[in-house]
């Protein structure tokens, strides 16, 4: 069951036998546990980045950077990419699109594709690290990577056509985190499944904060949900069928299938 932010502060009142309150606003303790309630979501968002998030079809941003015809942009709304999986729009023909998935491959596994790119319709792309590609301009792209967890790198772009990579031409499913608002009727922006986990670990939080140490079942809850969220939050990509690129740290896990696995 999912809760307002309202009645979360409430259970918080209620587990302290505090004054009831029909807003969050009434006094100064439901604000500040209020601010608590948000404080736990954005913590739970960095800690628990793979499962948290609302999925919604998407695309990568154009970087319009003849320089780097084969670099586009990762938004920074987006949290991380599911599955790893991109397509680009390979039709020849403007009135019609034919997408075709593309194949994620490791920064190393990426380069030494293009090391081997041998043919004339090529040029020689710097990244913002200074690294060195070998890019095809005759041809749409098959691969790509990332280097800094920004920036989507393809290994080809066709220059007959477009003389950089288009956002319109791309779609990928993404995790977006939703912003936090101090509103009564907000509700907690969690999947249902995991409402009594933020539940717990917010109470844990706010209970350890007033009373400056765990409070007896609720710490104990907090902690076996919070292993349990560990778990079903491995990173994906670590294995075959796992895999998913995340903006957290390095990319997570795109790396080829039978090859972000991408």
């Amino acid at each position: 069951m999912k809760r307002t932010l309202l009645q979360v502060v409430q259970e918080y009142l209620d587990a302290t036998s505090g004054f009831y309150v029909d807003s969050i606003f009434d006094t100064d303790e439901s604000q500040q546990v209020a601010k608590i309630a948000e404080r736990m979501y954005y913590n739970m968002v960095q800690e628990f980045p793979n499962v948290l998030f609302t999925m919604k079809e998407d695309t990568l941003e154009s970087l319009s950077d003849i320089n780097r015809p084969n670099y586009m942009l990762l938004p920074a709304r987006v949290q991380k990419v599911q599955s790893s999986r991109v397509w680009y729009d390979v039709s020849k023909d403007s009135a019609k699109v034919s997408f075709k998935e593309l194949t994620y491959l490791t920064p190393l596994q990426f380069l030494e594709v293009s090391n081997k790119n041998t043919t004339n319709n090529t040029v020689t792309v710097e990244g913002f690290d200074e690294t060195k590609m070998v890019v095809s301009t005759n041809q749409f792209p098959t691969y790509f990577t990332s280097f800094d967890n920004k920036h989507v790198v393809f290994d080809s772009y066709n220059s007959d056509y477009d003389s950089t990579l288009q956002a319109s031409k791309t779609k990928m499913v993404s995790s977006e985190e939703e912003v936090f608002l101090q509103q009564d009727d907000f509700v907690i922006p969690v999947p249902s499944h995991l409402s009594e986990t933020y539940l717990d670990m917010f109470l844990d939080e706010a209970l350890t904060l007033v009373y400056q140490q765990p409070i007896g079942k609720i710490s104990q809850r907090a902690r076996a949900r919070r292993i349990k969220l560990q778990q079903d939050n491995r990173t994906l990509g670590q294995g075959e069928g796992k895999k998913g690129y995340g903006r957290n740290g390095k990319v997570r896990g795109y790396t080829p299938r039978g090859h972000r696995q991408c």
